[in-house]
């Protein structure tokens, strides 16, 4: 019983880690937790308060640690891209993840975008791209921020998945010849549209 109890810590351990990373920042401040807290409800619609991810982190000081609830699991669970809390287990006491799974994450398909929609792309370690939709699955940079991205450069992309890689294709870089590129290698992209 002992050994599965550490191993239940040892997988909430990695599921905060994971969701840190997701984030973008570690968990040190109240301003950190409020931000997460807005972060999954914009990326799984669940809310979760401040008060119980400091609870996790162990950020405030109790008598007793408590269990987290299944929910929570479950939520912050789908905020990094699992389907729920026991997929996540299931893939960290495999010690690899499988070859294919089902993908609930936000999905923008760029044949539903008017030419000249503009998209904000972030990835890690603090990538900032702009892209502007010029029809046929086709985007143009418009501003890059620490990205070997540059301004002018046009890319074929169907479709941008919430934390996952992003595929470029025929990517014209800097006036050169096509070539793929992917962003978000290992902690997948997020996307924002932009108000015109």
């Amino acid at each position: 019983m002992e050994k599965e109890k550490n191993s239940d810590e040892l997988f909430t351990e990695r599921l905060k880690e994971y969701t840190e990373n997701v984030a973008g920042f570690r968990m040190c401040t109240p301003k950190d937790f409020d931000t997460l807290a807005q972060y999954v409800f914009n990326e799984t619609g669940s809310l979760l308060s401040p008060t119980t991810l400091k609870r996790l982190w162990g950020y405030l000081r109790e008598k007793e640690q408590q269990t987290p609830r299944l929910t929570t699991l479950n939520i912050l669970s789908r905020y990094i891209g699992y389907i729920d809390y026991a997929t996540f287990c299931k893939y960290q006491h495999t010690g690899s993840e499988c070859e294919s799974d089902f993908l609930t994450n936000n999905c923008l398909q760029t044949k539903s975008l008017i030419k000249g929609d503009l998209v904000k792309l972030l990835w890690q370690p603090n990538r900032c791209v702009t892209i502007q939709y010029i029809g046929l699955c086709m985007f143009k940079v418009v501003e890059s921020k620490n990205s070997k991205l540059s301004q002018h450069d046009t890319f074929i992309c169907e479709r941008i998945i919430e934390n996952q890689p992003l595929f470029l294709s025929n990517l014209i870089h800097e006036n050169g010849n096509p070539v793929n590129y992917i962003c978000g290698k290992k902690g997948g992209v997020k996307f924002q549209m932009i108000a015109k």
